[in-house]
């Protein structure tokens, strides 16, 4: 039988046990569950007289007396915390009106109930240049490109969850550009969790509209939010480099007639699933669609007026998607390739057989030639800027002396094709090396401070996102990419 525990003995539970033998035998019931803390976000950017939102959740406090915040550094001035709540779990960073670069603020919350319990929050200083996004080129959730690439899949609540939590702490550290990959791709033999069959599917187009609203719904702790940008692949089915189109195009062998009205069924169902989504603050949340990547053609050794494979699939498909998309309001683009070695970009000796204006300038190799075969054929040439990438190779020069040539070049030679002198780089490395991503990542930040041309960059994630063999997946310290406080 069971016994009630003493009242002379409020602090104990005993709990009776009736034995065989008429004996008992008591025992102490499990110690309460201790508690705990944790602050969100963990990692969030301040910008100079910013203020970031920081929200702490104790658990297993019976008394609700929430926490207790301070603030630190290795600065002068750290700035100020100040609860919103009482008991205080939310409260209000505000950052100094100059910070140093090169230092972390530490924002501790610590429970009222019990002061051994408390969890960190690591503000990072950077500064703030009009008009300079800083993206991720982001299709993948985790190492494996194929197992963890989520358009394919975000139908599944776990895949989703972990998407929008990554989301989040990107927005935190700072993005205001996600770069996603579609690659329009799978037939019988292939899938990849980041491709999609062509024409898509119901649900895949539902699954990119869901990824594109959970995009527009992330704001920062500091109060930026996200835009999103696709990029189309087109391999497997629909690859246009397999066959020819005098023949049959793709793995399924299709005719020229069917592989022309998948691709329109395919663009037009993208563009049917997020034309219409904006964000809360009325901005609408797919700013630009590449139809096409790496668009470089033709190159020095294709007789003039003579089309590449590349060149055909343009001159049949991108009028189509350029008056689709600008029916719905998303800028149709495409990007070319800048060349970033220092032995061509510094080869002052360089003397081009087509294009004497690239004389000097042979950065702009494949941009020059892109845009040119635009303009003989009649294309549309992406309004605004002129987006390429660029994935620089140091050998001993300095980045940022990299950057600010292939700039300079295109600043010497596109305007001459009717291109603006505003640029943004999609793709480019996010080095594994800490103190070499930083060197980096610098680059473009002190170029975009210097200079408002550049407009916008996104590193390149996963494969060889790093370089030739090495690959990085999230986090990304997405910082390295921003300016200092001092810029």
């Amino acid at each position: 039988m069971r016994r009630k525990p003493s009242p002379l003995l409020p602090a104990l539970v005993l709990l009776v046990v009736t034995l065989g033998c008429g004996g008992s035998s008591t025992q102490a019931a499990p110690p309460p569950i201790p508690i705990s803390v944790s602050v969100t976000p963990a990692t969030a950017t301040a910008q100079t007289g910013s203020t970031v939102k920081l929200v702490a959740t104790v658990t297993n406090d019976s008394s609700e007396s929430g926490v207790r915040w301070a603030v630190s550094c290795t600065a002068p001035q750290c700035g100020t915390i100040t609860p919103l709540t009482t008991p205080g779990t939310d409260a209000t960073y505000t950052a100094p009106a100059t910070i140093s670069g090169g230092i972390d603020i530490t924002v501790t919350a610590t429970a009222v109930a019990d002061a051994s319990k408390s969890s960190l929050a690591t503000l990072i200083p950077v500064g703030f240049i009009p008009s300079y996004d800083v993206g991720v080129y982001y299709h993948s959730f985790g190492a494996d490109i194929d197992t963890t690439g989520f358009i394919g899949v975000y139908d599944q609540p776990p895949v989703r969850q972990m998407v929008q939590t990554q989301l989040q702490e990107m927005a935190d550290r700072g993005a205001t550009i996600i770069q996603t990959g579609i690659w329009v791709e799978n037939d019988a033999n292939f899938h990849s969790n980041v491709g999609v069959s062509f024409p898509m599917t119901d649900q895949e187009q539902a699954n990119i509209r869901s990824y594109a609203q959970d995009v527009a719904n992330v704001v920062s702790a500091s109060g930026n939010r996200l835009r999103l940008i696709f990029t189309l692949g087109w391999l497997q089915d629909a690859d246009y480099t397999i066959g020819s189109p005098t023949t049959t195009l793709g793995t399924a062998n299709l005719s020229p007639a069917e592989y022309v009205s998948r691709v329109q069924a395919t663009t037009d169902k993208i563009l049917a699933a997020v034309g219409d989504i904006t964000r809360p603050d009325g901005v609408k949340a797919v700013e630009t669609i590449y139809f096409v990547g790496e668009a470089n053609l033709p190159d020095s050794e294709t007789p003039p007026g003579s089309l590449t494979d590349r060149g055909w699939f343009l001159v049949t498909n991108y009028p189509y998607f350029v008056t689709a998309a600008n029916k719905v309001g998303i800028r149709p683009a495409v990007y070319f390739s800048a060349d970033g070695d220092p032995d061509h970009i510094f080869d002052n000796s360089y003397v081009d057989a087509l294009f004497p204006i690239l004389d000097g300038h042979r950065s702009m190799f494949q941009v020059y030639r892109g845009v040119n075969f635009f303009l003989e054929n009649g294309l549309p040439l992406p309004t605004g800027r002129l987006d390429f990438e660029c994935y620089m190779l140091s050998k001993g020069v300095p980045y940022e002396q990299m950057l600010q040539r292939v700039l300079d070049d295109a600043d010497a030679t596109m305007p001459s094709l009717g291109a603006p002198k505003l640029y943004n780089i999609p793709e480019t490395y996010y080095l594994l090396d800490p103190e070499l991503r930083l060197q980096y990542g610098q680059a473009f930040a002190t170029q975009a401070a210097q200079n408002s041309r550049l407009q916008r960059v996104s590193f390149w994630t996963w494969p060889d996102s790093g370089g030739p063999g090495q690959n990085a997946t999230y986090p990304f310290t997405i910082e390295d990419f921003l300016p200092s406080p001092a810029n």
